[in-house]
């Protein structure tokens, strides 16, 4: 195992990974109580009561959103590279393929060359 991660690190990702879920369900649900509330205002006249519930929700909603964020990375940093390696190699396999007769052509037109200037300095 890599010495990388430090001595507390699974304890962390999963604080991170409950606690911003938890953060961000509290920010989405006051968010949408302040939402209702100045939405059901309209046409009565009165005051939206309860639209002090988003500025306390969107908040708590983008920082569990980025705990969230940080505790699932290296989750779905494996699960991209899983996906994008196999056709990366694929690609530079096709390319090699593809690429093999201008290499040796580029090859033996540098070997030509650098033997012509040899035999040319040795008259």
């Amino acid at each position: 195992m890599s010495r990388l991660p430090s001595p507390g690190h699974d304890r962390t990702r999963s604080v991170l990974r409950v606690v911003g879920l938890g953060v961000g369900l509290a920010g989405l649900i006051l968010t949408g109580i302040g939402m209702v509330s100045f939405f059901r205002s309209f046409g009565t006249g009165e005051f939206p009561r309860l639209f002090w519930c988003c500025f306390v929700g969107m908040p708590l909603l983008f920082v569990g959103g980025v705990m969230g964020y940080f505790g699932f990375l290296g989750a779905v940093s494996r699960y991209t590279a899983a996906e994008q390696v196999p056709v990366a190699v694929d690609a530079v396999h096709d390319l090699a393929e593809g690429t093999q007769g201008a290499v040796k052509t580029v090859a033996r037109s540098v070997a030509e060359g650098v033997q012509a200037a040899r035999t040319g300095e040795q008259s």
